[in-house]
């Protein structure tokens, strides 16, 4: 039991400073709202990289087109809500990380066509698709 205990604080003290720093002293929040059995999380932002940003982007780009080929090919095995979690928490990430929309929006126009960038802002949420539609149009 004590063993247990012990791991219990230490991995509360580990988590507890993980993502508390700042490099350029840029801290805020970005929330993620619940949805379904998926719970809401507040992430602490710090400003990242350039190739960290560009990691983030390149990978919201590719769930993205994940999510519009999903709505394409008419799948019916499960819901697109698993791949709507998936890009909602990409940009989560892509947000807390202090990083330029138009990073995002470069990445979004190199991964999907016009029209699957518009089918992708039609399918997602105003919130969401209003982000998305301000980066492609900063790119």
């Amino acid at each position: 039991m004590t063993g247990k205990l012990v791991a219990l604080v230490v991995a509360t003290v580990v988590l507890a400073g993980c993502g508390s720093s700042s490099r350029n002293g840029d801290e805020g929040t970005v929330s993620v709202g619940a949805y379904g059995v998926f719970p809401a999380r507040t992430a602490t932002t710090a400003r990242a990289s350039a190739t960290v940003c560009r990691t983030d982007a390149g990978t919201l780009a590719a769930d993205a087109r994940a999510f519009v080929v999903h709505f394409d090919s008419g799948a019916g095995a499960y819901p697109a809500d698993l791949n709507y979690v998936i890009v909602r928490d990409d940009l989560a990430r892509f947000r807390s990380h202090g990083c330029d929309p138009a990073v995002l929006g470069r990445a979004l126009a190199g991964r999907l066509t016009p029209v699957q960038r518009s089918k992708l802002v039609e399918h997602l949420p105003g919130s969401i698709a209003q982000i998305l539609h301000g980066a492609l149009a900063n790119s």
